[in-house]
């Protein structure tokens, strides 16, 4: 689509602002088409870089969508890491009351 290759070429010359973006939409792509180990790797890498660049926004939000993946392919147990990071994550961003939904 159009808007993938937009932010493609957004993360080819802005790696440090939008490659994690640019990862996690393809994590997201790759679920949706049931590409499951391809959307598994994606989503660590997003983690990963995220947390290298210290987007910590990104890595809650990576780590939530991650969470959700898991949970929705069976990995229960996996699933509950990441959600729990995600939350660690939000509560260090400050988004509290994200936070504070995000178990329900």
């Amino acid at each position: 689509s159009q808007s993938k290759e937009a932010m493609r070429k957004w993360a080819e010359s802005s790696k440090w602002n939008c490659l994690q973006k640019f990862i996690l939409l393809e994590a997201e792509d790759h679920f949706c088409n049931k590409r499951y180990e391809r959307a598994k790797e994606s989503y660590d890498d997003a983690i990963m870089f995220s947390r290298q660049h210290k987007f910590i926004n990104d890595e809650a939000i990576a780590c939530e969508l991650a969470g959700y993946f898991l949970l929705e392919v069976g990995e229960t147990a996996s699933s509950i890491d990441y959600i729990i990071q995600a939350h660690e994550k939000y509560h260090k961003w400050g988004a509290i009351g994200k936070a504070s939904v995000i178990f329900q």
